[in-house]
């Protein structure tokens, strides 16, 4: 059973709860990778990887692998700035995918190969 959060901050309520494995079916998830400019991560284990999106240095988590057996298939890594300009465009990573034949791991297989490494 996982635990979850429970807050209010005005008129805002939510609950935050760990991600499980059904969530958000059919959707690509981004793990966000922060940027070498812009935070030193090496004490806390991570990587200095190539975003597979637009090269720039950044941090791979020890985390990650997790992450890409939780959501097999449905997720990739990248740096911050492809994150959040992907959540912008909803639906443009999967379909540049699509289009390069390419498979949401084969993006994480160089990253994965690296955490190992």
């Amino acid at each position: 059973m996982s635990q979850s959060y429970r807050f209010k901050f005005g008129n805002l309520k939510g609950e935050i709860k760990p991600a499980e494995n059904n969530d958000n079916p059919g959707e690509l998830m981004i793990v966000g990778m922060p940027l070498v400019s812009n935070i030193h991560m090496s004490t806390a284990g991570a990587k200095e990887v190539d975003c597979p999106l637009c090269g720039k240095r950044c941090w791979a988590s020890p985390h990650l692998p997790e992450a890409v057996k939780m959501f097999a298939g449905r997720v990739i890594a990248a740096c911050t700035e492809c994150s959040l300009r992907a959540n912008l465009n909803k639906g443009v990573i999967p379909k540049r995918l699509h289009e390069a034949g390419l498979h949401p791991d084969d993006l994480l297989q160089p990253i994965l190969k690296e955490l190992d490494g």
